[in-house]
C-alpha cells in the first residue's frame, strides 16, 4: 500500500519534470506557444488531484526545475568557455540556479493546494503568474521563461498594451486552467458550456485589444543603421585585438548610406575606456558633423573613479551624453555581497563585477525625438524600458552582446521578449547586437528586418517614432495586480462558502 502510493507520487513528479522540460519549447526559438495552454493545464490538473499541499508543491518544482534546466542550459556554455569551469561543475551551477528559481512555482501551487477544491482552479493561474511576478524583482530579478513571453506573436498579445506580458501570462494561465477543469468534470453540460464560453471571452478580450491603438506618429521616419560586429568573446577584450575591432566598426560607421540620421552600435563595441581614445572620439565628432548623423557607441566609462556599462553619443560638436547601464547582470557586472562572494567570482573570472549602476535618465535626443535606451537584459524587463516611456521616449534603443552565449537559444529568447516591449510600449525598438539578433522589431511587435547571426553585417532601416501612452506605459503593472487581488478575493470568498 505504502509502495504503491510512493510509486504514484515519483510517477507524478516525474510527468511534472517531463512536462516543464518541454515548456521552453513554446519560447523562441521554437515558438510552439499554443503548448503553454496544454503544459500548464497538465500541471494544474496533476495539483487539482494532489493529496496534499507537500505533493502539490513538490509538482510546482519539479515542473520549475524541468523547465528552466532545459530553458537557460545556455548560461552553462558562458560558465565552461569564460569562466572555464568543467561541464560538470557548469552543468551543476546551472542546476542550482533552476533550483532556486522553481522555488517560486513550488511556493504557488502549495499555497493553491491549501484552499477547498473550488477556489483551486481560480488560484493556480493566479499565483502561478504572481510567482513570475516576484522572481523577476526578488534578488535583482530573474524574468526569463515568464508565461506571457509565449503568446508574443500570437493572439492573447492583444491585452500586452493594457496589462504589460503578466496580464498577457495571467490570460494564458487562466484559459490553461479553465481547459482542465472542464475535462475533469466531462459529463457535465453546464461546465462545458460555462468553460467555453469563459475561454471565448478571454479571447474575445484579446481580439479588442488588438485593435486599440494609443500612441501615434511623431514627426517624420528617422534612418537608422544598425551595426553587428561579429567580434568573438575571445578576441574581445584581448589588448592586442583593439585596434583591429575599433577599425572594424569604424568602416562600418563610414559606410553608412548617405542621409543617414542615426548609427548604433553593440554594448562595448569598442571594448575600451573613453578616456584611452580621444584621438577617435574627435575624429568620430568629426565625421558626425559633416554627415549629420548622430552615433551611439557601446563602450565602457571611466568617470569619477568609477566604471559604468555605457552607451556614448555623439552629435557632431555638441557634448557628448550617456547613458549608463541602470540594472546590472550579477556577478557578471557587479558581486553580491563582495566581501564574501569576490574572491571565488574573481577566481573564475578575473576583473568582472567591478562596474557601477548608472544614474540619470534612461532617454537620449534623436533629431527633435527621444530613444528610449537599454543595454543588454535590461529590455528583458518590463520595468526597465518603461522608464524610457515615461521621460518621453517616442522609440526604443537596445545595445546587447550574446556572444557569450554561443550557438543557442539565448539570442532568440531575447528577441522574443524585445518584441513583447515594442508591443507593451506600442513604440519602435532597434537592436544592434554583437553577433545576433540585431534587428528592427514595429509597435506591434512584429521583427520587420533582422541581420543573419554570427556574420559582420550593417542593417539599415527607416522607423517611425510614436508618441503617446499605452494604458502599460501609464499604469505599469498596477492593472494586472488589481485583476489579480480581485480574482484571489473571489477564490477566498469561493472557499469560505464550502
Amino acid at each position: 500500500m505504502v509502495s504503491s502510493r510512493v510509486r504514484k507520487s515519483s510517477l507524478r513528479l516525474s510527468a511534472a519534470f517531463l512536462l516543464g522540460g518541454l515548456f521552453p519549447l513554446a519560447f523562441a526559438p521554437f515558438g510552439q506557444g499554443w503548448l503553454a495552454f496544454f503544459l500548464l493545464g497538465s500541471l494544474f490538473w496533476l495539483v487539482a488531484r494532489s493529496v496534499s499541499a507537500r505533493q502539490a508543491a513538490g509538482l510546482g518544482f519539479f515542473f520549475g526545475f524541468g523547465a528552466f534546466v532545459s530553458g537557460v542550459y545556455w548560461l552553462s556554455i558562458t560558465l565552461h568557455n569564460f569562466a572555464h569551469m568543467d561541464w560538470p561543475l557548469a552543468a551543476a551551477a546551472v542546476a542550482l540556479l533552476a533550483a532556486c528559481c522553481a522555488l517560486y512555482p513550488a511556493l504557488a501551487m502549495g499555497v493553491a493546494r491549501r484552499f477547498a477544491p473550488s477556489a483551486r482552479w481560480w488560484l493556480m493561474p493566479v499565483l502561478w503568474i504572481f510567482s513570475e511576478f516576484l522572481r523577476a524583482r526578488l534578488a535583482t530579478g530573474f524574468p526569463w521563461l515568464a508565461t506571457g513571453y509565449t503568446q508574443t506573436w500570437a493572439f492573447l498579445a492583444g491585452y500586452a498594451p493594457w496589462l504589460g506580458q503578466y496580464g498577457v501570462g495571467l490570460a494564458t494561465a487562466g484559459v490553461a486552467a479553465i481547459g482542465a477543469w472542464i475535462l475533469t468534470r466531462h459529463r457535465e453540460v453546464a461546465i462545458w458550456s460555462m468553460g467555453v464560453s469563459a475561454i471565448l471571452l478571454i479571447f474575445a478580450g484579446a481580439l479588442f485589444g488588438a485593435t486599440q491603438r494609443f500612441t501615434q506618429p511623431s514627426g517624420a521616419p528617422i534612418a537608422v543603421r544598425l551595426l553587428q560586429g561579429n567580434i568573438p568573446i575571445s578576441e574581445k577584450w584581448d589588448a592586442a585585438r583593439i585596434s583591429s575591432i575599433l577599425d572594424r566598426y569604424v568602416h562600418l560607421i563610414i559606410a553608412s548610406p548617405p542621409g543617414t540620421q542615426l548609427v548604433v552600435l553593440p554594448e562595448t563595441a569598442f571594448p575600451i575606456f573613453q578616456t584611452e581614445i580621444p584621438a577617435l572620439l574627435g575624429q568620430l565628432q568629426q565625421w558626425s558633423a559633416q554627415k549629420h548623423t548622430i552615433l551611439m557607441i557601446g563602450m565602457p566609462e571611466a568617470a569619477h573613479g568609477r566604471y559604468y556599462n555605457a552607451t556614448l553619443e555623439i552629435d557632431g560638436h555638441k557634448a557628448v551624453r550617456w547613458y549608463r547601464k541602470q540594472h546590472l547582470v550579477p556577478f557578471g557586472e557587479y558581486i553580491p555581497f563582495p566581501r564574501i562572494l569576490g574572491p571565488l567570482v574573481h577566481h573564475f573570472l578575473p576583473g568582472l563585477g567591478s562596474f557601477t549602476p548608472g544614474q540619470g535618465p534612461s532617454v537620449l535626443p534623436v533629431d527633435g525625438q527621444l530613444a528610449g535606451m537599454s543595454i543588454c537584459y535590461e529590455e528583458s524587463f518590463s520595468r526597465d524600458v518603461r522608464k524610457g516611456v515615461v521621460q518621453g521616449a517616442t522609440f526604443l534603443v537596445n545595445s546587447s552582446d550574446y556572444a557569450w552565449y554561443g550557438h543557442s537559444s539565448a539570442s532568440a529568447q531575447t528577441l522574443q521578449m524585445a518584441a513583447m516591449q515594442a508591443l507593451q510600449e506600442q513604440k519602435p525598438d532597434i537592436r544592434a547586437t554583437n553577433t545576433g539578433i540585431t534587428s528592427v522589431i514595429l509597435p506591434n511587435g512584429n521583427v520587420i528586418a533582422e541581420l543573419p547571426q554570427f556574420s559582420i553585417a550593417a542593417l539599415n532601416a527607416h522607423i517611425q517614432p510614436m508618441a503617446g501612452e499605452t494604458p502599460f506605459a501609464r499604469y505599469g503593472n498596477w492593472p494586472y495586480l488589481v485583476i489579480s487581488a480581485l480574482l484571489l478575493l473571489f477564490a477566498w470568498w469561493r472557499s469560505r462558502l464550502r
